[in-house]
């Protein structure tokens, strides 16, 4: 009898074990599907990081940079684009980046030109300096808005919001099915407890435990290595730098914060099958 006991609990244990492996991989895709495969996430992360004003200083100052070599002072042009232009157009991308629709143009590209070319044209007449043609001011208009682009539209971001989209229908269904099957295998587990549910709540307490364990200590290994962070470390621009890092550290810190969750309810769920079972066993000698 005790031979069969220790083998049925040992299978229990196998199926708690195998739950947990589902439980982690529900935690995963959750965590992937609130963050990374959110547009609302990558905004909000813009937000936090202040990464519009600290994207608007870099612009200017590269801009001004390459004016200097066309004999335009650097403050004429210090101060060439602002906030809200770059914010339009940096939200503009962020939601291209989660649509399968590929299509994306500068917005106010010609208004934002004009106001170059009409601080260029003050500074030429404020220190008489002849113009003799416009082509040369629309190169250097033109060339500056290139570089304005290359900041609000940074091609790899574009790329990598495709390779989410190819994958978001897989992660819904990896999402539902291992729900699915950590909801089933709970089920079998009360069905062979007979219904004694504060036994199930032991057994559902260890893939509880087990999951939230391995949510918080992967993440928080790959924080401390600063693993992600270093995928970043490519990127030139200080303001973009800081966003990827922040929004790449995001989901980790999620995943974290979902992995306590579940070990709490683990752990609430092993003090509620002790005392249970200590109820039961008290009212049997009753």
């Amino acid at each position: 009898m005790s031979d069969n006991n220790f083998f049925s609990n040992f299978s229990r244990m196998i199926l708690s074990f195998i739950g947990s492996v589902f439980l982690f991989s529900f935690l995963i895709l959750l965590s992937l599907r609130l963050s990374l495969f959110s547009e609302k996430h990558m905004l909000k992360v813009a937000d936090q990081t202040d990464y519009y004003a600290k994207l608007t200083a870099e612009i200017n100052k590269e801009s001004a940079n390459f004016a200097l070599g066309s004999n335009v002072p650097k403050e004429i042009l210090k101060d060439a684009f602002d906030t809200d232009s770059v914010k339009l157009n940096v939200a503009n991308y962020i939601k291209a980046i989660y649509t399968s629709d590929a299509k994306l143009k500068l917005e106010n590209e010609e208004a934002l030109k004009s106001h170059l070319l009409q601080k260029i044209r003050a500074y030429a007449a404020d220190q008489k300096i002849g113009i003799p043609s416009d082509k040369p001011l629309n190169v250097l208009a033109d060339k500056i808005i290139v570089i304005y682009k290359g900041y609000v539209h940074p091609p790899y971001l574009l790329n990598f919001g495709q390779k989410v989209l190819d994958f978001k229908k897989y992660l819904t269904i990896g999402l539902v099915a291992s729900g699915i099957l950590f909801f089933l295998i709970t089920i079998f587990l009360l069905v062979s407890l007979h219904g004694y549910f504060h036994r199930l709540l032991r057994f559902t307490s260890y893939s509880f435990m087990a999951a939230g364990l391995m949510g918080i200590v992967v993440p928080a290994v790959i924080l401390l290595k600063g693993v992600f962070a270093q995928a970043a470390a490519g990127v030139k621009s200080q303001a973009m730098f800081l966003f990827i890092r922040t929004y790449i550290n995001s989901f980790l810190w999620m995943f974290v914060i979902i992995g306590a969750i579940l070990l709490g309810l683990g752990i609430i769920s092993s003090v509620i099958s002790e005392k249970k079972r200590i109820k039961l066993i008290y009212n049997a000698y009753k």
